[in-house]
């Protein structure tokens, strides 16, 4: 299987720091969100400071992959995950679409493609790839 990421949710990171901190914070979402985003460092401590039990902050985003897969390596895919959409482009050829909870899913239990999803987060979500690439290492 050959995996391309084509598109992600833009400042995705910001997103889900927004996420965190909507649930302990008065403010408005579109206030925390924007005051993030300028804040790199804060972003970072959030993601960092994450616990990955839960997840549902993980939830608010859209990643986009062109697939090169056999039908049932993308079957496996699919019975794995329902979270996963798939559309067929032609032979041998696929979009994947999911979400970042999806995707630490998918590396945290060694599921289908989680190196290549590990190594795709680099690009949409660099706090929480260096993060989960350490914590594989150790663990």
């Amino acid at each position: 299987m050959k995996l391309e990421l084509i598109g992600f949710t833009p400042h995705l990171e910001e997103i889900v720091a927004t996420a965190i901190l909507t649930t302990t914070r008065r403010s408005r979402p579109s206030r925390i969100f924007r005051s993030l985003l300028e804040d790199a460092e804060r972003v970072r401590g959030l993601i960092e400071g994450l616990s990955l039990q839960h997840r549902s902050v993980l939830e608010h985003n859209r990643v986009n992959y062109l697939l090169e897969a056999s039908g049932e390596e993308v079957l496996e895919l699919l019975l794995w995950s329902k979270f996963f959409d798939v559309t067929r482009l032609g032979e041998g050829l696929w979009l994947v679409s999911t979400n970042l909870k999806e995707i630490v899913r998918a590396i945290l239990e060694r599921g289908p493609m989680w190196r290549e999803l590990l190594r795709s987060m680099e690009v949409f979500a660099p706090n929480l790839f260096h993060r989960l690439e350490g914590e594989l290492r150790e663990g």
